[in-house]
């Protein structure tokens, strides 16, 4: 048996302030067994060994609210212009602040019939959360107007739970009464220099030059998400082959992120690591990337995971998408157990981050004339599909492209290189020692992978140092250290 030192010198009998009628005995094998008491009076916690306990009124405390008593009033409360005064009892009430229902020692108000959680007296003021860009929804139920919550000044329609917004993974625990806005919460990523002219902070050493939709050619790459112009309107640089999407073009310096409680700043250099250099991970799809990322305390996210924002509007879904406490699920999309997902809270729809950032049109070399789109999945369909690349089953409840001018059909990952559709085409990297290169792939002459011994399908490969070896996936990446 071991105790804390304070436990240990604990007195056999103490007279405390919440139980004035009689002194409190302190047992050490928990309640009595005739006693229905099971927790505290005080906080709810459940009794282990140590119990201050009163025979005659059933009262029983754990030893910490023994040692430590709440305060019996409590003046200048924020929020409340009266006196607050501890009601020791066990008794159902909702918390003026929270909106809960309690069951025990409330502090109330008599002029106001006000009633609050012990624990809420001292819910901060002003605070940031990751559900929002402005200083203050998160469980989506509807707010009682009787009840506290937190609002934001600058989005009237905006208000959030309180116990929502002071969760662990949702605020960051700095109360901003008083603090000054952060300096960057609201500087532009871009400078106006002339008509259709920016500068760009990513790139001031050159002005970029708005235009009306690419041309849909696979080497005109954004230089944040990586993925093709295609026929997105973008700005490219006036002097070099510089090139962003106009959505990337507009990306904001700093955001908060439902991934993190803090403030996540975009960054266009990659950071060291020990695994792999020239490319990263991204913290919610997993995926390797070349571009811009987000990056904060430990986690980092490409742009188009970083740029998710709740309620999150999928075109594969008809309700809004939200991400709730971390509860693995199956992607409906690619039907791998996923811990980060984005759900739907009436139908039970989980969608990974991966999944759910794919790019809706886009041009593939086998069907350069035309573009390709993605299909969300067909449920009543009784055909075979056949993957037009890979030339395997494609399982059509899945997510997969299609192009309806050649009724033609292609995995996802046969179009966009399983796990390496952010990295850049001739972009050269380093894992665990090995370097690779992303190279076009060649139909006509298809070489084996090293990994799978299986010939390359798809329209980009992983070229070696080695003379003549070569990835076809992400997969077959990660067992090159093995060999």
């Amino acid at each position: 048996m071991y105790l804390h030192k304070e436990c240990a010198e604990s007195p056999s009998e103490i007279n405390h302030p919440s139980h004035t009628r009689h002194p409190l005995t302190l047992l050490t094998q928990g309640a009595p067994d005739d006693s229905h008491i099971n927790s505290c009076r005080l906080c709810g916690g459940k009794f282990r060994r140590l119990i201050y306990h009163c025979s005659e009124c059933e009262f029983s405390l754990d030893p910490v609210c023994a040692r430590k008593p709440p305060p019996l009033i409590v003046d200048h409360l924020k929020g409340h212009e009266h006196v607050l005064t501890l009601m020791p009892r066990l008794i159902f009430f909702t918390c003026n602040a929270c909106g809960m229902v309690g069951d025990r020692s409330p502090y109330v108000c008599p002029q106001c019939d006000f009633m609050i959680h012990k624990d809420c007296i001292y819910l901060p003021r002003v605070i940031n959360i990751n559900r929002h860009h402005h200083r203050i929804s998160l469980c989506r139920l509807k707010i009682d107007g009787k009840y506290g919550a937190y609002s934001c000044l600058k989005c009237p329609q905006y208000a959030v739970h309180s116990r929502c917004a002071t969760r662990e993974d949702v605020w960051d625990g700095e109360e901003l009464e008083y603090e000054p806005e952060e300096e960057m919460e609201d500087v532009e990523p871009f400078k106006v220099v002339g008509e259709n002219l920016i500068n760009h902070f990513t790139h001031e050493e050159h002005n970029l030059r708005f235009k009306e939709g690419g041309g849909g050619e696979e080497r005109m790459r954004c230089r944040a998400c990586v993925l093709p112009i295609d026929l997105d309107s973008f700005y490219s640089c006036v002097d070099c082959d510089f090139i962003l999407h106009e959505v990337c073009a507009n990306l904001p310096r700093k955001k908060r992120h439902v991934l993190h409680n803090t403030s996540l700043t975009l960054q266009t250099h990659i950071p060291h690591h020990k695994l792999y250099k020239g490319v990263f991970r991204c913290s919610a799809c997993k995926e390797f990337s070349s571009g811009f990322s987000y990056i904060g305390c430990g986690i980092q996210l490409d742009v188009r995971c970083g740029s998710i924002t709740e309620p999150f509007v999928h075109q594969g879904h008809p309700h809004p998408l939200f991400f709730t406490l971390p509860d693995p699920k199956t992607c409906r999309s690619c039907g791998i157990w996923q811990y980060k997902v984005l759900n739907c809270i009436e139908c039970d729809f989980p969608l990974c981050f991966g999944c759910a950032t794919l790019p809706y049109v886009v041009r593939n070399q086998k069907h350069d004339r035309h573009p390709i789109t993605l299909c969300f999945g067909e449920k009543a369909s009784t055909g075979q599909y056949w993957c037009d690349i890979c030339e395997t089953r494609l399982n059509p409840s899945k997510y997969f492209y299609t192009c309806e001018d050649c009724a033609s059909t292609l995995h996802v990952h046969c179009v966009h290189l399983e796990g390496l559709l952010h990295v850049k085409p001739g972009n050269k990297f380093s894992y665990f020692g090995y370097g690779f290169e992303m190279v076009l792939g060649n139909r006509i002459n298809r070489p084996r992978c090293e990994s799978c011994y299986e010939l390359c399908v798809g329209s980009f490969l992983l070229s070696t140092d080695y003379k003549d070896m070569y990835a076809c996936s992400k997969s077959c990446l990660y067992e090159f250290p093995q060999r």
